[in-house]
């Protein structure tokens, strides 16, 4: 399966994909936290019903938001293992993990007022995800970004 008017190739592609709904899943996931903190903390007004039923509500909804984005991330990542059959399923939360964490550090960056600490920071986490990326799909194992991204687009 090849898209050869993409830049990126289709598994990259999918990795981008799957990383940005793991991120979506940890705010919706902080998004229902909070709502529950706020319930249980008194920050709302808990005797008011018609208040304590619209958090109620507020919080079952990202509690669906999260088992939905959850369920496309592994969708995804069940699907980018069967394009690479010599891929390592035991790498699965690891690639999980790191690529959340990778674009959780990039956006802590982002946000900053361009601290370089904080950037180098995220470029060492993206060599680490590269690199639990390249065993999670059972591809020459790197740490280099482009030298990763060069493998798996030959692998599609």
């Amino acid at each position: 399966m090849k898209n050869p008017m993409s830049e990126t190739g289709i598994a990259e592609d999918l990795i981008r994909s799957y990383v940005q709904f793991g991120c979506a899943e940890i705010h919706a996931k902080s998004l229902y936290e909070k709502t529950i903190a706020e319930l249980n903390n008194g920050i709302v007004d808990v005797t008011d019903a018609e208040i304590r039923t619209k958090h109620l509500e507020r919080a079952e909804m990202f509690k669906g938001d999260i088992n939905s984005y959850a369920e496309m991330r592994r969708n995804i990542m069940r699907k980018l293992l069967a394009m690479f059959p010599n891929g390592d399923k035991a790498m699965w939360c690891q690639a999980k993990h790191l690529g959340i964490g990778m674009m959780t550090l990039f956006e802590a960056y982002q946000g900053s007022d361009d601290d370089v600490e904080l950037l180098h920071m995220a470029y060492e986490a993206n060599e680490a995800f590269t690199l639990a990326m390249s065993r999670f799909l059972g591809v020459e194992i790197s740490s280099c970004a482009a030298c990763f991204a060069d493998s798996i687009k030959g692998e599609e």
